[in-house]
């Protein structure tokens, strides 16, 4: 197989996985409703579930993507399916709450190991269009996750329990898990070590770090607030918009719909325009609209502006990480990656917890106002390194 067919065949690859990996995020915290109720445990306890799950693959992250750069990814790429699907069986066989809560957490571990070394991997492969292969990448990570709520729903409208639909969900990783490795074999080389030179090259003088510390604050400041508001936007639609429990459901599908078309255009965008340029245009873009989503009464209005939140929320992700590859070294890009989606998770894992603590003191829509201060700053910091 030629080296340009075997990467479009990699590509098409990693965009199965990528929806495939993104669809365990949302087993335990739809299925945990029911999982609450038959070991009877309390929301302190449920919620640490969550919290051992999202802890994990945060940590699990930063490690993975270190051993991606020095070991080798197909090992860690293809060997990370097995292992949740494992996981997920010894969750559904699991007879207590710690039994469940460490296959949780082992689940997590394995969800951990694609991110970084994927899109590490992508990066070193496709010098140019990044940005077209990462939108289309991240396209499918919002696939995975519309297919995950579908066939959850389903599964437990049919009538299987919780255990069960774990059992039902380990079975695509190990079917995939050989046809994902095979399709590594060409890119399974670890990079050889580097020169001296070439690593003061990479680390000389403190222009980059101080670049890539900047350059995390502002993701950090855009997690706290997209992940603050998306959280509370059901409970939103609900609470101050009076909208039924189903209803308010449909409208995150909409904001999904709208993710979708983000990660296309902010991909082909960051391939016309500096990665930069496309990240601010999609964090400023956001601020009126979450501003007008707080007082819209029309459900016609709702609709457009979440479709545009959804937009503006998935167009950040190509162009960071085309940026985040434009400025990394093959050596290192594999532990940024990992870097930033640590630090990602676990900011978006505090960020409902300081919207709901706001909304507790001046209620929720003024949460949501004040929730755009993160994205302000963002703003300014991606301004000042456009303009560096």
């Amino acid at each position: 197989m030629g080296k340009a067919r075997s990467s479009l065949h990699l590509l098409r690859t990693a965009w199965i996985a990528h929806g495939l990996n993104d669809m365990y995020w949302f087993i335990l915290p739809v299925l945990l409703p029911i999982i609450k109720q038959e070991f009877s445990l309390s929301y302190v306890r449920a919620g640490l579930l969550v919290t051992s799950f999202t802890a994990v693959t945060a940590i699990g992250s930063l490690v993975s993507g270190y051993l991606g750069d020095h070991f080798g990814r197909r090992i860690i790429l293809s060997g990370g399916f097995v292992f949740v699907s494992l996981a997920l069986v010894f969750c559904a066989l699991s007879s207590g709450y710690w039994q469940l809560f460490f296959g949780v957490a082992l689940m997590g571990a394995g969800v951990s190991t694609f991110h970084p070394s994927m899109i590490a991997l992508l990066m070193d492969i496709f010098s140019s269009r990044r940005g077209a292969v990462l939108g289309t990448f991240t396209l499918w990570g919002w696939v995975g996750t519309a297919a995950a709520l579908v066939v959850i729903s389903y599964l437990t409208g049919r009538g299987l329990s919780w255990r069960q639909i774990y059992l039902v969900m380990a079975l695509p990783g190990l079917v995939f898990f050989p046809l994902f490795h095979q399709g590594l074999r060409h890119f399974s080389e670890k990079h050889p070590s580097p020169e001296k030179e070439e690593v003061e090259a990479v680390y000389s003088g403190g222009g980059n770090f101080s670049t890539l510390a900047i350059f995390f604050a502002a993701n950090m400041a855009i997690t706290l607030t997209f992940f603050g508001v998306i959280n509370f936007l059901p409970t939103f639609m609900v609470d101050v918009k009076a909208l039924s429990v189903e209803t308010a459901s449909y409208f995150l599908v909409i904001v999904i719909g709208g993710g979708m078309i983000g990660s296309l255009v902010s991909g082909r965008l960051s391939d016309l325009f500096a990665p930069l340029l496309v990240m601010l245009a999609a964090a400023v873009g956001v601020i009126p609209i979450i501003f007008l989503l707080t007082l819209s009464g029309k459900l016609v209005s709702l609709a457009i502006l979440l479709v545009l939140f959804g937009v503006c929320h998935a167009g950040i992700y190509p162009p960071q990480n085309a940026y985040l590859a434009d400025f990394t070294s093959i050596y290192t890009r594999g532990k940024i990656y990992g870097s930033i989606h640590c630090l990602t998770i676990l900011v978006g894992a505090t960020a409902p917890g300081i919207v709901g603590l706001m909304a507790d003191k001046i209620g929720l829509s003024s949460a949501l106002k004040l929730s755009i201060l993160p994205l302000g700053l963002a703003v300014l910091l991606l301004f000042y390194l456009k303009r560096r």
